[in-house]
């Protein structure tokens, strides 16, 4: 049973490694995306108090939407975490398992989920991307005009 546990730990190792993985990549991604587009700013008007303006209605919209999506994030990592603590008390449930058979497909049935929600969670980092940089362009373009 040792063996079985030590397998069981060795795959949430995998699991957590790999999530942990795709996070950096995604926000070395999201970091790439806005150093790229940011040396591509348009230019600003020639009126001083125009460009002025232009700037301080920026900031604040940029401000507004940065705020909107720290927050959406926050509550995103919160769901996650909440995920990760059910994750784990199942497999502290699956190791209470006396049958061998029970055993395995209750780690089976953790596997399943804990692949799934690693899946849920990679999509759902890509489209808080696509908002994000969605957001971005449309204060961009704001900003232009």
């Amino acid at each position: 049973m040792a063996t079985e546990t030590e397998s069981l730990s060795t795959v949430f190792e995998q699991v957590f490694d790999n999530l942990r993985k795709v996070s950096e990549t995604n926000i070395e991604l999201q970091q790439d995306l806005f150093r790229q587009w940011g040396a591509h700013w348009p230019g600003f008007p020639h009126s001083e108090n125009l460009w002025l303006e232009r700037v301080q209605r920026f900031q604040k919209d940029w401000a507004k939407t940065l705020t909107e999506l720290v927050n959406k994030h926050r509550r995103v990592m919160d769901e996650e975490y909440r995920l990760a603590i059910d994750g784990l008390k199942e497999a502290f449930r699956a190791v209470e398992s006396t049958d061998p058979q029970e055993y395995r497909q209750r780690c089976e049935e953790l596997c399943r989920k804990s692949l799934d929600l690693m899946r849920e969670a990679g999509e759902l980092q890509v489209k808080e991307t696509q908002d994000a940089l969605n957001r971005w362009v449309a204060l961009a373009v704001k900003g232009e005009s």
